[in-house]
């Protein structure tokens, strides 16, 4: 099956903004590596897209929406703002609309939407279709239960564990789009035969 763009970043502008001067924001970092990675298990450059100029008054439909039919994969960046966002969750349901009309949400075990929680938020905060995904944590829990987020700015410890789950994330993708470049061209849900291990 057949997509004009691989994977959509979903996030709030806000998670982007960069707590020290010169420095490239936490979604900025984080879709250059991904981008960067995903070429190097593939071999070919990805066709990954965020939007990183549109304002809440720019014409959502015309400018995203009319993308989502033709776009194989999703990566939410959850975060308290991005489930405070209207414009957040526009996009992550038009999607999923999008995706079961077009070979459905989920290839066997595997979902079409990549869950990265970069801020700690309960469970019960998650919107409903991220609901059932693990997702990626890219944070720990420290010893005095405070979250903590990962990051360069946090030492070498912290940016470490940035990139070996950004490593977790980028080889799950990659298999996924293998499995969805595998299937032919049709409408409604995939029927993939054989067992699957179930994304996290």
């Amino acid at each position: 099956m057949k997509f004009d763009r691989d994977l959509f970043i979903s996030y709030a502008h806000i998670d982007n903004e960069s707590l020290t001067d010169g420095q490239d924001g936490w979604v900025s970092m984080f879709h250059r590596g991904l981008e960067i990675r995903l070429a190097q298990l593939r071999g070919e450059k990805p066709r990954i897209w965020r939007d990183q100029k549109l304002q809440g008054n720019d014409d959502f439909s015309d400018t995203i929406l009319e993308q989502f039919p033709n776009l194989a994969l999703l990566v939410s960046i959850l975060s308290p703002r991005y489930v405070k966002s209207t414009w957040c969750l526009r996009e992550l349901e038009n999607f999923a609309q999008s995706a079961e009309a077009k070979g459905g949400l989920k290839i066997g075990d595997k979902a079409r939407i990549f869950k990265v929680i970069k801020t700690y938020l309960p469970r019960d905060k998650h919107p409903q279709a991220l609901d059932r995904l693990l997702g990626y944590e890219f944070f720990d829990i420290d010893d005095a239960g405070r979250p903590r987020e990962f990051s360069r700015l946090y030492g070498a410890d912290s940016e470490h564990k940035f990139w070996a789950k950004l490593e977790d994330l980028a080889y799950d993708i990659q298999k996924t789009l293998d499995l969805l470049e595998a299937l032919p061209e049709t409408d409604g849900p995939a029927v993939v035969p054989g067992p699957l291990a179930a994304q996290p």
